[in-house]
């Protein structure tokens, strides 16, 4: 699926989604490219990707550079009975044994029975509240949200308020 990414009105990038089904394995994979001016020219590359076997996420990725520098470079594994993230050479266990859905797959599938997300980048679970206009927002721990929009079972809108900027990405069909 291929989508545009939006700001103030103009196209500043695109974004493209992936999902690979092989057995009971799911792969779901994202890539962006975005260059818009916020104080001076900004260029973001992303390429994030979950692996789910049985429902169970077993890996994670996330990378991000911005300008060229590399601002991002996360793993998250289930290893043995608990998951471990690595992030600059450092290792991290966390406490929760079962993570089903992640912000990666709320692209791939619309959360009507999901109450809970896990944010890969923030490494904690938050909740999905049921918008008055249709969608299902995603308040991070920083303050910055994510709002989710689907027809027919598609993702066709992601709205991203950073205190930053304001972005919206649209499905193109």
């Amino acid at each position: 699926m291929n989508y545009k990414i939006i700001r103030g009105g103009n196209d500043i990038g695109r974004l493209q989604l992936e999902k690979k089904i092989v057995g009971n394995k799911s792969n779901l994979l994202l890539i962006s490219e975005i260059k818009t001016h916020l104080f001076f020219l900004i260029t973001v590359s992303v390429k994030e990707s979950s692996t789910f076997e049985n429902g169970k996420l077993i890996h994670s990725s996330q990378f991000r550079k911005t300008n060229g520098i590399t601002k991002l470079d996360k793993q998250t594994s289930f290893v043995t009975d608990k998951y471990e993230v690595m992030e600059n050479g450092e290792k991290e266990k966390l406490s929760f044994p079962f993570i089903g859905t992640n912000l990666l797959s709320m692209y791939f599938l619309e959360p009507i029975d999901t109450q809970l997300v896990y944010c890969d980048k923030q490494q904690c679970f938050t909740k999905v509240t049921k918008t008055h206009d249709g969608g299902y927002k995603i308040k991070l721990p920083d303050g910055n949200s994510n709002s989710f929009y689907y027809e027919g079972g598609i993702c066709t809108k992601i709205k991203i308020n950073n205190s930053f900027y304001s972005i919206e990405i649209i499905h193109e069909p």
